[in-house]
């Protein structure tokens, strides 16, 4: 091989470097800079499903919160409410709270339940003709607690279900 040959592909290959890492290094800057993607829920019932924001999102001590509007899902009584959850969410201690209505007395019921760290990506919430399901919230809790000893909620998907 002649040494003007060389020189042109060792020219080259520094310009293919040059031009890969100013790539990588734009990519870097464009990824850094993005806003950091809260975690949502998907709702499903129906034949309809809704992929739910936070309502509520702070960090660990109730700081820096970013707030959203109540997701919307018409679950009609006597049908079920799935939800799948992400890892962010599935991986942590988490609360589901749920919440029923008597339309005929309109006493409301509230049910809920504690899963542990991943127990759980899936849940159906069931419901019965005679009763409406009103709505649910899913909770993450928080390194502050209430009076009693209970975590607060430092994120909250909440989901209208009427």
């Amino acid at each position: 091989m002649q040494a003007r040959t060389k020189k042109i592909i060792s020219l080259i290959a520094v310009v293919v470097l040059l031009v890969a890492g100013g790539l990588a290094a734009v990519v870097w800057k464009l990824v850094d800079s993005a806003d950091p993607k809260l975690p949502t829920v998907t709702a499903f019932a129906h034949g309809t499903s809704v992929t739910v924001e936070p309502t509520q999102h702070c960090n660990l001590y109730l700081e820096e919160c970013v707030e959203n509007p109540l997701g919307k899902l018409d679950v009609p009584a006597g049908f079920p409410l799935q939800l799948s959850l992400p890892s962010e969410i599935s991986d942590a201690p988490w609360r589901l709270i749920v919440v029923y209505g008597d339309p005929k007395t309109g006493e409301t019921f509230v049910d809920g339940r504690l899963f542990t760290p991943g127990e759980q990506r899936a849940v159906t919430v069931p419901s019965d003709p005679a009763i409406q399901l009103l709505g649910v919230e899913i909770q993450l809790p928080s390194a502050v607690q209430d009076e009693t000893g209970t975590a607060i909620a430092h994120a909250v998907w909440a989901i209208q279900t009427y």
